[in-house]
């Protein structure tokens, strides 16, 4: 069970409200993307995860055709297909050092790209979504076993374009400690806090990372992704992959199918499959996923931070490419 304090700021009154979910919802509102990043970075001594050590790269997400389901009779999207595809990029930005304390941070992009068989004039069909991140992570070990971490992640994200109206500020303070003889297992916790569109969201965060004495078992969870990687060999790597995620972005206001005002906008999906890593050259690898999204979700939000509409999407298979560059190949 995951506890979820939302707090609601309004010109008139501010709102604190405390609930508990079941849900993966739950962690639809919170920062999935962020969350990977604190943990795969956090848990190393090199400031990067023992598993996936990828500095920088490129992805293409390809979903098969679904469509939008619990659509009003007078929406022209009934029964129209789509095919989404997503894009992804990032680059590291060299570290700074103070005494024990490091600084790094990187910069990410997504595209997410919805092509339709039918174009209609339908204001609430989502076309793209842009957003462009940055994260800044500063690491301050206090013992052998014992490491403080604090992230700052401000992100922008829009439907066509980015701009300082789009902007949606994430923060994690977070501890971890290594177990093991090795030090090959690290369990680490915090809070995480983001604020988007006037609302406040506070949530819980744990992780493990384990890797195996002999190197061939390498498995993290950091909710809400999880990872189960085997080295076949030096050059290989086969394994489970999980996560949820999520896209929160803001509009251009209109007016919905009930005739309330919209003003952002939230989609997201549950992906789920199996996973091949392959060193080519160097540090460059390939990634190859393939898999289901499940309990897919478009929901769309009022300026209250009130739902207007939530439609849920068919399931998709997807296939994901990615080429990265990778340090401390393990």
């Amino acid at each position: 069970m995951k506890t979820l304090i939302v707090i609601k700021n309004s010109v008139s009154s501010s709102k604190l409200s405390i609930t508990s979910h079941f849900k993966y919802k739950v962690m639809d509102k919170g920062s999935c993307l962020c969350l990977f990043l604190f943990f795969s970075l956090f848990f190393s001594n090199k400031s990067h995860g023992q598993i996936i050590q990828d500095i920088s790269g490129v992805a293409i997400t390809s979903h098969a055709k679904a469509t939008f389901k619990d659509l009003p009779p007078e929406s022209l999207n009934s029964g129209n297909k789509f095919q989404l595809n997503t894009y992804d990029a990032w680059l590291p930005v060299p570290p700074i050092r103070i005494g024990k304390t490091t600084i790094f941070s990187n910069l990410n992009y997504r595209l997410m790209d919805f092509n339709y068989d039918n174009n209609t004039d339908d204001p609430n069909r989502i076309e793209k979504i842009q957003e462009i991140k940055s994260v800044i992570v500063i690491r301050h070990p206090i013992s052998s076993k014992w490491s403080i971490l604090t992230i700052a992640m401000p992100t922008f994200a829009g439907e066509k374009s980015v701009s300082s109206n789009d902007l949606i500020l994430d923060g994690i303070l977070g501890v971890s400690k290594k177990f093991g003889a090795e030090l090959n297992l690290e369990i680490g916790f915090g809070v995480h806090a983001m604020y988007s569109f006037g609302e406040t969201l506070i949530t819980p965060g744990i992780s493990f990372d384990y890797r195996s004495t002999n190197n061939k078992w390498l498995a993290q969870f950091y909710w809400p992704r999880l990872n189960v990687l085997y080295n076949v060999n030096a050059n290989t790597q086969i394994g489970l992959a999980g996560s949820i995620d999520w896209t929160r972005f803001n509009l251009k206001n209109y007016r919905g199918y009930n005739g309330k005002e919209v003003d952002y906008a939230q989609f997201s999906t549950i992906h789920g499959g199996l996973q091949l890593h392959q060193h080519l050259i160097g540090g460059v690898w390939l990634q190859v996923q393939g898999g289901v999204g499940l309990l897919n979700r478009y929901e769309l939000f009022d300026t209250n931070q009130k739902s207007v509409n939530d439609f849920s999407v068919s399931n998709m298979a997807y296939g994901k490419a990615t080429l990265t560059y990778r340090i401390g190949r393990r």
